[in-house]
């Protein structure tokens, strides 16, 4: 008997779940006007009235649960049916008052969708305003409605075919005026003796330089660097020849200070010394410092009186406008101000800078030591070691205002006869040879006074106020060379007291 109630019970359960399940679904369309597709939608969604007939008999205690069953089948049936609908509509047949604004140019009036837009608004409205309509039917109207949209977009954007395309990359030919018969005689010459005479011959027809011819018992230190043109072996020794005639023709006279009334020799010394600092700081190549000391050296050459208060500012400018010339990456006016912890303004630098460049005559060609060095390391055949040597003998002669008068060319000379005795310990005549007599174009006579002048230096930087070269080539990446116990050993003593090598 208990079996047969739970059976009548279980039987009434079903058949008031597929009530609920089976009741219609009444929609109150919307009165506001001008409600897009989407928002027409919205509405079915939250306007959804249903005529519940909930019969209390029986089962009255479990009507709750009913209930909720019931809502449970209606959202699933709600959302099974109209789920396709809103993604149709999502794919773009939203009205045009919801349409985000774009930057793409306005449409042609045959590519413009406004009225395929308008059209689904319209049937969707009378769809949903038939509430005994199937969604199928909806969704069938929508299918029909992007069909034509693509239809149209395909008429009016018509994509060129495959043999448009192949034509439109056609270029036409070159049309070569003269015959071609002559290039194909043209032939490139493996063998060095002929690329030499070749070299020969464009150096003869092209340039009217005259420069000296190199005698049979000199090694031709460029011979191996004829199939690399970055180094330039074809034009390299008439450069450098127009080098030492720039020399000629931009020199630095000896005490040329004389004509200053507040500039010394000793206050150039201790701003060339801090502009060491400054470079350092900086992380500034070399040649931008070689370059600074020698625009520095011109211009209170060319401009009397300058002001004890305006030589910090000459020294900033002659650094900047070098950066510029000299760095891939010059640092900015604004990092030179902060350096003379804001003694002069960008206003000043640009000013000062106006007035450099003018009395220069916006000449900046005059060759720096570095550029001769290198030069003659590579005719000695010297290492890394007797180069970082000899730069840091130049650049301490570059603080020194006696030396400020002798010619970059003839610095480096020194500087590197001096490394090259130092180092190896082999006697004067031995270091330096013909080969670096003739490239340099000084013989041992000449570079004499200016080695010991070197050797006195080296001896007392140690004394000396001005020690930033002497520190900055303490660092690893330049060999310590500053600290070699050969900077303090007798063979340089006795060059720095002695009045003649020979």
């Amino acid at each position: 008997m208990e079996v047969q109630t739970r059976r009548n019970r279980t039987a009434l359960i079903q058949d008031q779940e597929n009530i609920y399940a089976n009741k219609k679904v009444v929609v109150v369309p919307s009165k506001r006007q001008g409600l897009t597709v989407r928002g027409a939608l919205g509405e079915l969604n939250t306007n959804i009235q249903l005529n519940r007939e909930v019969n209390i008999g029986k089962v009255a205690v479990t009507a709750a649960e009913y209930e909720k069953k019931a809502s449970i089948n209606r959202n699933a049936v709600n959302k099974s049916n109209y789920s396709h609908v809103q993604s149709k509509i999502d794919t773009g047949l939203a009205a045009k008052n919801i349409v985000q604004p774009s930057s793409r140019p306005p449409l042609r009036r045959e590519e413009s969708t406004a009225g395929l837009a308008a059209r689904a608004v319209v049937r969707t409205r009378a769809a949903l305003k038939d509430t005994q309509a199937k969604p199928n039917e909806l969704k069938e109207s929508i299918n029909l409605l992007l069909q034509t949209k693509k239809n149209e977009v395909k008429k009016t954007t018509k994509l060129p075919t495959l043999k448009e395309n192949k034509e439109k990359k056609r270029l036409p030919k070159p049309i070569l005026k003269e015959s071609t018969g002559k290039l194909g005689k043209l032939k490139i010459s493996e063998n060095t003796d002929s690329c030499e005479k070749l070299q020969k011959d464009i150096l003869s027809e092209v340039t009217n330089v005259n420069t000296p011819e190199l005698p049979d018992d000199i090694e031709d230190i460029d011979a191996s660097d004829y199939n690399s043109p970055l180094l330039m072996s074809i034009y390299i020794k008439d450069i450098y020849y127009y080098l030492t005639q720039l020399e000629e023709k931009y020199p630095i006279e000896e005490d040329y200070l004389k004509f200053q009334t507040v500039i010394t020799g000793k206050m150039r010394a201790t701003l060339i010394d801090w502009l060491v600092e400054v470079q350092r700081q900086f992380k500034l190549v070399l040649e931008t410092f070689h370059l600074t000391v020698g625009i520095i050296d011109r211009y209170l050459q060319v401009v009397p009186n300058v002001q004890r208060n305006q030589l910090q500012l000459v020294g900033v400018t002659a650094m900047f406008i070098a950066s510029k010339y000299e760095e891939i990456y010059a640092p900015d006016v604004g990092d030179f101000v902060y350096v003379t912890d804001n003694a002069y303004t960008k206003a000043d630098i640009f000013q000062c800078e106006k007035d450099i460049i003018t009395k220069l005559g916006f000449c900046f060609a005059r060759p720096i030591p570095l550029s001769f060095l290198r030069r003659f390391v590579k005719a000695a055949r010297g290492t890394s070691k007797n180069h970082h040597l000899a730069k840091y003998f130049v650049d301490l002669c570059l603080v020194e205002y006696s030396m400020a008068h002798y010619h970059p060319s003839h610095l480096a000379a020194s500087a590197i006869c001096l490394s090259l005795y130092l180092l190896s310990g082999k006697p004067l005549s031995e270091v330096w040879s013909p080969t670096l007599s003739f490239y340099s174009g000084y013989s041992l006579e000449n570079i004499e006074p200016v080695m010991r002048k070197i050797a006195q230096i080296v001896i007392n930087v140690e004394k000396s106020k001005h020690k930033a070269v002497y520190n900055k080539y303490t660092d690893p990446t330049l060999a310590k060379v500053s600290t070699l116990p050969q900077l303090k050993g007798e063979a340089i003593f006795e060059l720095a007291n002695s009045e003649s090598l020979t």
